[in-house]
């Protein structure tokens, strides 16, 4: 009995969906001339019909809303009570869409990361990362460490040696410039001298967009595709970017000094991570920042 009124209960709430669907693209109660009330009187008639609805059920536009708002009410509370008493109902979406049975948020598996980010990752520079797939923070990556990722994805040699030669200067200028941002909150008079002193996120000379070009030639292939290290080299570049802007925004001092010591590590680990796959035959090593 309880599966078989689920299933009704979610054909109804599917029901008013497609109708409130229907209804918006209709414009069913907008006023306009004479020729577009008879077309949307039309569709307003077809889209009541679609979910079981005629003439004599809805006199008026005040009854046809209460009836809707009467039918969702009653379908969310019964819902709920079964939803609470049923596991096979609990999860999270990540903002992939990937359902997970745990935690999803900005900042969970890494306190530190900025809590600026949108869930819908709306506000980022890359909107599929690390976040994107996995629905949580990544944690920074020690200069020198191997121990996060574990593994590494394979390119040829050959394309990781052009991409580093086409990028490698940019983004190397990019990471000083976002290291400089230190001096500038530590002479800043207020939080307003940050704002207009502190180039915004999306200036080229933070060079983000050629780290995450260059981050695509050392982590994928057209064999490989996109992989999780490209999306973990995405997110820290979002990061930094989010950072920039937290030390914009900033109400004082302190706490744009650590926005400032979120974005250094979040560079660190972008170039810790691309040092990984750079060998002697790619280059040297990208020089990470002191903190």
């Amino acid at each position: 009995l309880s599966v078989i009124m689920m299933r009704k209960l979610s054909t109804t709430c599917n029901c008013l969906l497609a109708l409130s669907l229907q209804l918006q693209v209709s414009g069913a109660f907008l006023v306009g001339p004479s020729g577009q009330n008879q077309l949307q009187k039309q569709s307003t008639t077809t889209a009541l019909a679609s979910v079981g609805f005629n003439d004599d059920d809805v006199a008026s536009r005040r009854e046809f809303l209460q009836k809707i708002v009467t039918a969702t009410a009653t379908s969310s509370a019964i819902l709920s009570t079964q939803t609470a008493t049923s596991p096979a109902f609990a999860g999270t979406f990540t903002p992939g869409g990937t359902l997970v049975e745990r935690d999803v948020g900005a900042t969970v598996g890494n306190p530190e990361a900025s809590p600026s980010r949108k869930f819908d990752n709306a506000n980022v520079l890359f909107g599929q990362d690390h976040y994107f797939k996995f629905g949580v923070a990544a944690p920074w990556i020690e200069p020198g460490s191997t121990e996060f990722p574990k593994t590494m994805p394979f390119t040829v040699s050959q394309q990781r040696y052009d991409t580093l030669k086409k990028y490698g200067i940019r983004v190397m200028e990019g990471v000083r410039v976002l290291d400089s941002l230190g001096d500038i909150i530590k002479a800043a008079s207020g939080t307003n001298d940050l704002e207009s002193k502190i180039a915004e996120a999306s200036a080229p000379e933070y060079a983000l967009r050629p780290m995450g070009l260059m981050a695509n030639g050392f982590l994928a292939s057209e064999n490989t595709g996109t992989t999780n290290e490209l999306l973990l080299a995405r997110w820290y570049i979002n990061e930094m970017y989010l950072d920039i802007g937290d030390i914009r925004a900033a109400s004082n001092p302190q706490d744009a000094m650590k926005s400032y010591i979120a974005a250094k590590k979040a560079a660190n680990s972008y170039l810790s991570l691309i040092n990984r796959v750079i060998s002697s035959k790619v280059g040297d090593k990208l020089e990470v920042l002191t903190i």
